[in-house]
């Protein structure tokens, strides 16, 4: 699926960057939920998950933006080279962690039988609680083959001797990388390394969007009161931010650096 037509889940309706689950871990404490260690620091990862993409995406822009027409000594090619890679692991670590948000959100019985890693949670979750037209549902179902190229660029990472093993992707050498960064050369499925990177970027809010509905109907079914403090929120740069600005109701604002903000629209 083509990631223009998630425009309308990752965006509010002014126009601006949906940030999801924000705030998710004050709500569990409000409602005195229990909180495992590992779910408390998944529950931080998702809450500056923003901040850290932002983080990822300025350096990765750098490197893409100093490459010029046989002019390379700007790019500093190592650096591209372990920073790419350091978007997959955190790629992964992502969608690990957002695992134990939709984990959270199911009855208590049910959230302690179910895996609590992604690759085994995810299905489970679509054949055992998703309705088949559910929108997270249909996500999952849309991109099942890039959640498995996801997870074998992770692996070919952490594991290059693959003892036989083939993957659906494996990711590429130091020259292509490069050659991607300057639009040389396609970049894994992607026109070039800044289109891919966006992709990726894209389907990361969609999941995320997606995955703070179903929390929020999820936790609202079981506890009618419960979860006020749950709400959506978007997405400013820091300049623009006015304190004294009216926000919609059952919303908020979060702020990010300027330079970090223009590189995330930049790979959208």
């Amino acid at each position: 699926m083509k990631t223009e037509s998630y425009r309308e889940i990752y965006t509010t309706n002014e126009g601006r960057l949906r940030i999801p689950l924000i705030g998710f871990g004050s709500a569990l404490r409000t409602e005195g939920s229990k909180v495992s260690i590992a779910e408390t620091r998944a529950i931080q990862n998702v809450g500056s998950f923003i901040f850290s993409l932002g983080i990822m995406s300025r350096r990765l822009k750098d490197y893409i933006e100093n490459y010029r027409e046989n002019k390379w000594a700007d790019v500093p090619f190592y650096e591209l080279f372990l920073d790419t890679q350091s978007f997959f692991l955190f790629v992964q670590q992502f969608l690990e962690d957002l695992t134990f948000i939709l984990r959270m959100s199911l009855p208590h019985k049910q959230r302690h039988q179910m895996p609590a890693n992604f690759s085994d949670f995810i299905p489970r979750l679509r054949r055992s609680v998703l309705a088949s037209d559910a929108p997270l549902q249909v996500f999952f179902v849309s991109e099942q083959s890039w959640f498995d190229q996801i997870q074998a660029l992770r692996d070919d990472i952490l594991h290059r001797t693959a003892y036989g093993r083939e993957r659906a992707a494996t990711f590429p050498e130091l020259s292509d990388v490069i050659a991607a960064g300057g639009g040389k050369q396609e970049f894994i499925r992607g026109a070039d390394l800044r289109s891919y990177v966006g992709g990726i970027i894209i389907r990361l809010f969609v999941l995320a969007c997606l995955a703070e509905d179903f929390v929020r109907e999820t936790f609202i079914f079981q506890n009618p009161d419960a979860l006020t403090s749950l709400h959506s929120a978007s997405l400013l740069a820091a300049d623009e931010y006015d304190s004294d600005a009216p926000s919609p109701a059952g919303t908020g604002i979060v702020t990010i650096g300027r330079e970090c903000y223009d590189a995330l629209k930049f790979f959208f």
